[in-house]
């Protein structure tokens, strides 16, 4: 019997904006049987119902954080063509390319599995794919879902979300946090706490190089005010393309408790904001997912 697959698709997403039937002509090359549904419409969300064995995610991360989560414990693959700006998930797997070569290379038994951050506060609970943290790179959420500049490229873009974020920086006041990662405490002064559960946050800023999202594992990344020299630097070196080479040091943690005074944080890519101190409360579906991975 052929692979019955479903594939989920934002037709706005990134630059190059491919159309359905060019998606679907490569997906029935594999010699799969393709049911199609774009993001846009409303009833996109029956087709998880019964997605067949595999899913085709064809967006950007904000198109996998919305699938993805609906997805958790459910054991369906997932097939991510990468189409978005920054492509952060992708970019951690090592998934790359074209819409082509990926499908080309996908085997259904090589899989990688996943984990799904938990976030709880006093609104309840939410699912992450991707990070949660305050101080300046929630600031430079707000700051782009404001901003309607129309770019010419996916690197100019993530260029000037580089360059906002120094500007970003500079005028920043640290936050106070007191932050518990299992049995161990932390208190300070800070400029960003990030917790990871990928590599990569925001414009392709590599926060975490050794993060593994199948690990139990959460990463979190804590930049104080003394280190703020350091962390412009860090964003110079994203603007010309260079890697992290450990510059800040990395937490890990199954269990996190965060009470801060800083009032604006991010849950993927979605930012919120408290009235009084914020207080988070973080944890893991360990392997809650599973992603295909390209082969050679």
């Amino acid at each position: 019997m052929p692979v019955r697959v479903t594939l989920l698709h934002n037709p706005e997403a990134g630059f190059e904006q491919y159309t359905p039937e060019e998606l679907i002509k490569e997906l029935k090359k594999k010699g799969y049987d393709v049911n199609y549904a774009s993001i846009k419409e409303d009833d996109y969300e029956d087709y998880l119902h019964d997605p067949g064995d595999l899913l085709v995610v064809a967006g950007g991360d904000g198109t996998v954080q919305k699938i993805a989560t609906l997805l958790t414990g459910r054991k369906v693959p997932i097939g991510l063509l990468p189409l978005g700006t920054a492509n952060n998930i992708a970019a951690t797997l090592g998934i790359k390319g074209e819409p082509a070569e990926i499908i080309a290379s996908w085997n259904l038994n090589i899989k990688k599995p996943f984990d799904v951050g938990v976030l709880e506060t006093s609104k309840g609970k939410k699912q992450f794919i991707e990070a949660v943290g305050l101080g300046i790179f929630p600031e430079l959420i707000k700051k782009r879902e404001n901003d309607e500049e129309e770019f010419n490229s996916r690197e100019e873009e993530l260029q000037d979300a580089l360059e906002h974020q120094q500007e970003i920086l500079k005028k920043a006041t640290p936050f106070r946090a007191t932050i518990q990662l299992d049995e161990q405490q932390l208190e300070g002064d800070y400029l960003l706490v990030e917790i990871m559960n990928i590599k990569y946050t925001g414009p392709n800023m590599d926060l975490a190089p050794k993060a593994d999202p199948g690990d139990g594992w959460l990463d979190v990344v804590l930049v104080k005010e003394q280190e703020r020299k350091k962390f412009s630097s860090y964003l110079k070196a994203c603007l010309r393309g260079d890697k992290n080479l450990d510059q800040f040091e990395v937490y890990r943690a199954k269990q996190i408790e965060i009470t801060s005074d800083c009032k604006r944080f991010h849950i993927d890519d979605d930012t919120q904001k408290n009235n009084k101190e914020t207080k988070l409360k973080l944890g893991l579906v360990p392997q809650g997912l599973e992603f295909l991975l390209m082969q050679e």
